[in-house]
């Protein structure tokens, strides 16, 4: 994906460069997820400034037919990359005149990016790739609306200040998208816990990252798991978090959305 992102936005004239002085920095986080019509890709970019700061968010989603394995990414072509691609280069462009300078330069970071590609934003700033939603027995949720409450206990397992970080920021993530929050557990609440584990990778200096979400329903049943992975520097995380958290949040938050109910009605299955 990052390449063709990188192809579609050069042919819209939009300088794409990593390292010092790009003017912003285009993130993008993806979650594939099992539905009756076939796979749902949603995809999140966030374009920030020098600073950090969000100056702009694109999203979308894409239907990739289904396919008879349980891994909703195998069913996500590269046909429906190149579709994410272009629509997410054409919106950036559209959007670029009339906020920033002509022909920006542009550092990329995507979620998904191949082995052997880290970006710098990636390197400085180290965000988990995959946010997979799995949830068994082919069960897919709808929408969320207001009545939808949840309760987020502290993550367990994090580095640093990632328990307190982290369990903020996929609070913060969850209210924003219009998931009530409960103080403490309800007959009615739905409970999202959150686990860091880390270990030694095969690469010299470095470390894998992962952390599950667990969705389970008001009665302690498990509605399915979204995982995050990635391969940071050893240490990096031993301390504060900042926007690490967040950017793990974002991505995790739209495959946690995916498992949660719509209001009034109970999960459906296929």
């Amino acid at each position: 994906m990052q390449t063709q992102l990188t192809s579609a936005m050069r042919t819209r004239n939009i300088t794409v460069a990593e390292g010092p002085g790009v003017q912003y920095t285009l993130r993008g986080y993806v979650v594939s997820a099992r539905e009756k019509a076939g796979t749902k890709v949603s995809y999140i970019w966030d374009v920030t400034d020098p600073t950090g700061k969000r100056v702009n968010r694109i999203s979308g989603e894409e239907i990739a037919p289904a396919t008879t394995g349980t891994d909703p990414w195998s069913s996500v072509t590269p046909e429906v990359m190149s579709a994410i691609s272009e629509k997410t280069a054409t919106s950036l462009a559209s959007w670029l005149p009339s906020s920033a300078p002509a022909a920006p330069a542009v550092a990329g970071a995507v979620q998904t990016a191949p082995a052997g590609i880290n970006p710098v934003a990636q390197a400085q700033n180290p965000q988990l790739q995959q946010a997979r939603a799995t949830a068994p027995n082919g069960t897919v949720t709808g929408s969320i609306e207001k009545g939808v409450n949840a309760i987020v206990p502290s993550v367990t397992g994090a580095p640093g200040d990632g328990s307190i970080s982290l369990t903020q920021a996929i609070r913060s993530e969850l209210s924003r998208n219009g998931v009530a929050l409960a103080a403490a557990p309800t007959a009615q609440s739905y409970r999202v816990e959150g686990r860091v584990a880390l270990r030694q990778a095969s690469s010299a200096g470095q470390q894998e990252i992962n952390i599950d979400w667990d969705v389970k329903d008001p009665t302690g049943k498990k509605l399915g798991t979204v995982s995050q992975k990635n391969a940071i520097q050893s240490g990096s995380l031993d301390g504060a978090w900042g926007k690490t958290a967040d950017a793990a949040a974002a991505a995790a938050a739209q495959g946690i959305l995916k498992l949660l109910p719509d209001s009034g009605t109970a999960t459906k299955t296929n």
